[in-house]
Parts: structure tokens; C-alpha cells; sequence
């Protein structure tokens, strides 16, 4: 999103605006919070297709009957180490938090904590849970699976959806390493708003209903894998992870976000794990070794360092992250500028 065109807005404004609206519609305060900081967090990131564009559709979503806005999430412990959390079919950014507070807290204890989830819903961009274990001084690893998005190699339509995964880890004197990826070079949410925007996509990101290869993201019903079989594989894994485990509907059988009523349930599991670094070794020396290891990777020769530099996992983030706070976060198209004051919005 290129924010020089854009109306702005500050993050506060746009936490004030999520935290209003879903108030609202009668979500229960406690999960309002993860929510509208898990939205923001992901929009200063410039991981605007998981970011404040979604608010509306979480509107409907509540309206509909989809999410749960006053769930009784139960959380049990099944072994020192492990535990599952029915979420009650409310924000998936609630149940994230809640899932990955749990994990801290039994990595704290065993050294390691794992949290399977089910009953859950969309839960945004994963690395917003992963930085709470970092912020633990722990790594942090999430997983979630999706709507049957990825067309499977030599088949014509799609089976597993472009499920994500990520690791986080805290560097001295850094934000933490974040590597957040999905098995595909777009979501279909970033595609969403690309056909929003009335924008082309690149040659070899989606196909069409049939599998064909196409440009336009009006016909795109299906998103490519990375690597071919490797991000298809890479896609059964997590599916293992958060439906198989978890006892959630698996691969095409993952209800869809956009397209299925607005009254069915999501059915979605995500899989969340803290590993105590402290529990392995010193943890200021795991601290600076990955921190001396991720600038010896950004040190690496550039074949064109005037177009583009080497960067690790979570740079560029951090770079639009700072960018944001201190010009306000692009208002995307969803967002009806009517619902924020005027007085908050300034151009560029």
C-alpha cells in the first residue's frame, strides 16, 4: 500500500475507532482489547491485508452470528507441557492471545508450552502472538489453516488453504526476529484488496476457478504455492497441526471466510508454542548471537544495494513500523472515512 496517497490516520485514532465499533455491536470488552491491538499492531507493520481493513468484515461477522461476542473460552491442561483452549467460537486475535498466554506460562514452568485451539476463528497475522513470547524472552511459534485456497500441483482446483506459520525470537538491542509467512506469494485477502483497488497482480501468484494462471484479481480463486509441492506440503503440515490435532474440519472441508453465511461458524484451530530460551542456554547470549547472525546476513554483498538491500525475516516491518507511527497508518478503502473525525485525518 503506498501511503504517500493515501488519507492517514494515527494508530491511536484507528485503536479508538476498532474499540468503539465493536463495543457497539456488543463485544464484551476483554475481547474488544486483543482485537483492536492485534489490528493496529498489524496495520503499523504494513501487513495491511490482515490489518483495520478487516473491521467491517468482523462487524458483519458479529452481526451475522459467526463470532461469538461474550464467549466462555475454558482452557484445560493435558500434560506438563500442553494444554487446549476451547475458544468458543469468538475473535480468533482473542483466542491467540489467550492460547499463547498459556504456552508462556507453561514454558515457564516445563521449559516448553503448547497450546492446541480449536473452536476459533480468523486470528489475523500470527506474529502478533509470537511477540508476546519474545516479549517473555522466549521463541514464539504460531500456526493457523485457512480456506482451501492453494491449487494443489497437477490438480485443477484447491485443497489446503495457504496456511501460515511463524517463529519469532528476541534479539539484543532489536526488535525481535519475525519470519511470518503463508504457503503462498499472496493471501487472498491481499488479493481481495487488490481487486478492491482495481490493481493487476503479478504473473504467477493465483489461478482461476479452472487453475489457469491469470493476472486479474477479480478472477482469482486460487492462490499458488511457493516452491510447488514444497508449499503444498508445507501446507499439510500446519493443516496437522491446527485441524487434525485440534479435531477441526480439515483441508477442503475449512469453512470459508469470505463466501460461506455469515451465521456458520469458522471451525478453525491454530496451534501455539513458547520455547524458554533460558531453559537451553544464557539467554543474553542467544540474544546477541542472533543478532550478530542477522546483520552478518544484512552485510552480505547487494548486486544492487541502490534498488534493493539484503534483509532478514522482519525487517522491512520494522521499517514501515517506524515509518507509521510517525505519519499515521493508510485508511484502506473498507474503512468509511465518515466513521472517523475529520479533525483525526490528515493528508499527505
Amino acid at each position: 500500500m503506498n501511503d504517500d496517497k493515501l488519507n492517514l490516520a494515527s494508530a491511536d485514532t484507528l485503536r479508538n475507532l476498532v474499540y468503539n465499533e465493536l463495543i457497539k455491536v456488543g463485544v464484551r470488552e476483554d475481547i474488544v482489547k486483543p482485537v483492536a491491538e492485534g489490528l493496529i499492531w498489524t496495520s503499523l507493520r504494513g501487513i495491511d491485508s490482515h490489518g483495520i481493513r478487516l473491521l467491517p468484515h468482523y462487524l458483519e461477522a458479529v452481526k451475522g452470528g459467526r463470532l461469538n461476542p461474550n464467549p466462555k473460552m475454558l482452557f484445560k491442561r493435558t500434560a506438563n507441557a500442553t494444554g487446549i483452549l476451547d475458544a468458543d467460537h469468538t475473535f480468533g486475535h482473542a483466542a491467540g492471545v489467550e492460547g499463547m498466554r498459556h504456552a508462556i506460562e507453561l514454558a515457564r514452568e516445563s521449559g516448553i508450552g503448547a497450546v492446541s485451539v480449536h473452536n476459533s476463528s480468523h486470528c489475523g497475522a500470527l506474529s502478533f502472538f509470537g511477540h508476546a513470547a519474545a516479549e517473555a524472552d522466549m521463541i514464539g511459534m504460531a500456526f493457523t489453516h485457512a480456506t482451501a485456497r492453494v491449487k494443489s500441483p497437477g490438480a485443477s482446483r484447491a485443497f489446503f488453504g495457504n496456511n501460515p506459520l511463524c517463529l519469532v525470537a528476541p534479539m539484543l538491542n532489536e526488535d525481535p526476529f519475525s519470519f511470518d509467512i503463508a504457503t503462498s506469494a499472496i493471501t487472498f485477502n491481499a488479493v481481495k484488496a487488490a481487486a478492491i483497488a482495481n490493481k493487476s497482480l503479478p504473473v504467477g501468484l493465483v489461478a482461476d476457478a479452472n487453475g489457469v494462471e491469470t493476472t486479474d484479481p477479480k478472477k482469482a480463486e486460487q492462490l499458488l504455492p511457493i516452491g510447488d509441492y514444497k508449499g503444498f506440503g508445507l501446507s499439510m503440515i500446519v493443516d496437522i497441526l491446527c485441524a487434525v490435532l485440534s479435531g477441526m474440519p480439515s483441508g477442503n472441508n475449512v469453512s470459508k471466510m469470505y463466501g460461506d453465511p455469515l451465521n456458520k461458524k469458522r471451525e478453525l484451530g491454530q496451534f501455539y508454542c513458547a520455547i524458554n530460551i533460558g531453559a537451553f542456554r544464557e539467554l543474553n547470549k542467544f540474544k546477541f548471537e542472533i543478532k550478530e547472525l542477522a546483520d552478518r546476513a544484512r552485510n552480505e554483498p547487494a548486486t544492487n544495494p541502490e534498488i534493493r538491500r539484503v534483509m532478514v525475516p522482519g525487517d522491512p516491518e520494522k521499517a514501515c513500523l517506524k515509518k507509521r507511527l510517525n505519519n499515521g497508518i493508510p485508511i484502506p478503502p473498507e474503512i468509511n472515512l465518515s466513521m472517523i473525525k475529520q479533525t483525526n485525518i490528515y493528508n499527505k
